[in-house]
């Protein structure tokens, strides 16, 4: 037996008090008493996570995804973003997820003990909201909790970057949320939460070394699995008692203890109203970097070939973008936009960082390899204190002549304290979406998402992702 589980203190019998401290935080995220600014928050992150989907539409795992779907079956059949065809719920969820993940384009929450990407969960949301016949407000509720819930979750289990993925609060915030739309009672959800957790738990090995399909499709699985926890408990079945705090359960097997104080219920702006969103398909943690090699590049315009480039970070971010050798000469469109060498270099040599730069042939482009060979990065003292209240990058670039630029770059523009417009997410996801729909078409697609909460259908919102 590990030490982890011999040393671990047996709870006999009693509830797990994460596991109501979850219940009473999920309770406490409702339609009423959300502010304008939430439900304004959750109207953004659908728009922009609905662009992400359709700009994915075409690459290769949301076309896997799609196709399992489009074989699976369900009494209340649910709608797939971009595609006319139906599905089971929990092939919806899945194949929507792997959709709006799959760019890397879309929002993140960042702590001191781990980083994920809450609207990963939305298509759990949307599942659950269609299977229920509910509407636009139950939608924007449900993606309050799930964010709430994520953020938490992040925060209480302190995961990292090693071991156990971040996808496992997805999982039990998945299940939640989808406890929430379905109005479960309070036992509902306490079976959800342990059915969620006990059976799913990802490796963080999907981030580490060389990235496959699987970096993109890992999150949209926990949205699968929440719904089929929720599924489960809706239909009576139940799951271990004291899922993190008993025998062999999650703080046993990790060795690490809950911090109950993250799974408080406080005041302020809650997580749905502060998310930090993307201008770029590229890891979180490069998105300052790639506004300064751009703001630095507009300087160097004419002054002849770039000789070295430094970048300062903190060490969180250098080990998941830099520390491995694959970042440095990405073969793979999920290693190479989970790298600053890599997103740096391109954004130096061509001026921009867009999905089409990810492509085979842009792997290989000589220009941005010459460029990678005079880059570093290293661990910066004022960006390592900065972190995570400021994702912050300094870089330092210098021409073959012998000319030096630097620049800072504290908030990148998206961050929650540099946030992107409302029309500024519009363009984006505008641009993301424009191979699948007409300028009429999208402007629908916005209309129907700024007045979210009184769309009637979440059928009559997702058919207006389909060409037509």
């Amino acid at each position: 037996m590990s030490a982890a589980l011999s040393s671990a203190p047996l709870r006999e019998g009693g509830a797990d008090q994460t596991v109501e401290a979850i219940i009473r935080l999920a309770r406490s995220v409702t339609y009423s008493d959300l502010s304008e600014i939430e439900r304004q928050g959750a109207r953004r992150v659908l728009l922009d996570s609905l662009g992400c989907a359709l700009g994915a539409f075409d690459d290769p795992a949301p076309r896997i995804a799609r196709r399992l779907a489009a074989g699976a079956q369900g009494s209340r059949p649910c709608t797939l973003i971009g595609d006319p065809r139906q599905t089971h719920g929990d092939f919806a969820a899945f194949a929507n997820g792997v959709m709006v993940r799959y760019l890397d384009f879309n929002d993140t929450y960042a702590s001191p003990h781990g980083v994920g990407h809450p609207s990963d969960y939305i298509a759990a949301v949307l599942a659950a909201a269609e299977e229920a016949g509910a509407g636009g407000s139950a939608v924007v509720e449900g993606i309050a909790v799930v964010y709430e819930l994520f953020a938490a979750l992040t925060d209480a289990t302190k995961l990292g970057v090693e071991g156990f993925d971040h996808v496992l609060a997805g999982d039990v915030a998945s299940a939640v949320a989808v406890g929430v739309v379905w109005e479960f009672d309070d036992d509902q959800l306490r079976q959800a939460v342990s059915l969620s957790l006990v059976p799913n738990f990802g490796l963080q090995a999907t981030r580490l070394g060389e990235l496959s399909m699987w970096k993109g499709c890992a999150s949209a699985n926990a949205c699968r699995n929440g719904l089929f926890a929720a599924r489960l408990a809706r239909e009576g079945l139940t799951g271990p008692s004291q899922p993190f705090g008993g025998r062999a359960g999650f703080e046993a097997v990790l060795g690490t203890k809950i911090d109950a104080a993250a799974l408080q219920v406080t005041g302020g702006t809650r997580a749905v109203g502060r998310s930090d969103l993307k201008r770029y398909p590229a890891g979180y943690f490069s998105q300052g970097a790639i506004d300064a090699a751009l703001e630095l590049r507009a300087q160097l315009e004419g002054d002849g070939p770039i000789a070295t480039v430094e970048i300062g970070t903190f060490e969180y971010g250098s080990r998941v973008m830099a520390g491995d050798p694959e970042k440095w000469r990405p073969q793979t469109r999920e290693s190479a936009d989970h790298s600053i060498p890599y997103v740096v270099a391109t954004a130096l040599v061509h001026g921009d960082l867009d999905v089409g730069r990810f492509s085979e042939q842009a792997l290989h482009d000589p220009e941005v390899a010459r460029v990678l060979g005079g880059l570093t990065v290293h661990e910066d003292p004022e960006c390592a204190a900065a972190w995570p209240g400021a994702v912050m990058t300094k870089m330092r670039v210098t021409t073959a002549s012998g000319r030096e630029v630097s620049t800072r770059v504290r908030h990148y523009r998206g961050h929650a304290l540099n946030p992107m417009s409302d029309s500024e997410v519009e363009e984006k996801a505008r641009r993301l979406s424009a191979d699948a729909l007409s300028d009429r078409q999208f402007q629908e697609l916005v209309d129907a998402v700024w007045s979210l909460d009184r769309i009637a259908t979440v059928e009559e919102l997702l058919r207006l992702t389909h060409p037509r």
